[in-house]
């Protein structure tokens, strides 16, 4: 092979390279925030997305508005910080392929 093909395809493997990784750093990402009076958790995903929910054992003296309320803003609060961590995944990826 010539040095400017050489070039070329260790370029492309630098950049399969980043992007596989990437792709595992994002499949990875879990973010687990407690409510602020610690009566439930919340898991999401990396796309922002509920995939665990876990309850205090005596909440029968909550309303479930109250509850609702909890666990909406808790999943919020984690699927905005997932999101920022994803933001962050794929703008290192973006500038590993520009330097690619």
């Amino acid at each position: 092979m010539n040095t400017s093909l050489d070039d070329l395809v260790a370029g492309a493997d630098r950049a399969l390279d980043a992007m596989h990784g990437a792709a595992e750093a994002l499949s990875a990402i879990r973010v687990v925030r407690r409510s602020d009076d610690a009566s439930l958790t919340v898991t999401v995903d990396g796309s922002g997305a509920l995939v665990g929910l876990e309850l205090a054992p005596d909440l029968s003296r909550e309303s479930a508005t109250r509850l609702a309320t909890a666990i909406v803003a808790t999943a919020s609060a984690a699927a905005q910080e997932a999101l920022e961590q994803r933001a962050s995944i794929l703008e290192n990826m973006q500038g590993s392929l520009t330097a690619t």
